[in-house]
């Protein structure tokens, strides 16, 4: 392999972490808010009842059966809020 393949090569590499770092702190930054009010109240306001919490990206809903157990650090009025900011729904 010539030198000029080597540097591109290397070059190249630092682009790939580079894009990689960006796009996973786009994603954490997107996923927690830190202007929740409402965050480790336990409750979130009635026009956002949906219960988002960050560190699994697992939003509940009213009924489920942690919903009453989980501490929100992100509230959303319908589940397609929550989706789109990167949860997913409890399978319980």
């Amino acid at each position: 392999m010539s030198k000029t393949a080597k540097i591109l090569l290397i070059i190249g590499g630092i682009v790939i972490l580079i894009s990689a770092g960006l796009w996973v702190n786009h994603w954490y930054h997107t996923r927690i808010s830190p202007n929740t009010p409402q965050a480790n109240t336990g409750d979130c306001p009635s026009d956002k009842p949906i219960k988002g919490n960050a560190q699994s990206g697992i939003y509940h809903v009213p009924g489920g059966q942690y919903y009453k157990e989980t501490r929100p650090e992100r509230c959303f009025a319908t589940e397609e809020e929550a989706q789109n900011a990167g949860y997913r729904k409890s399978k319980r």
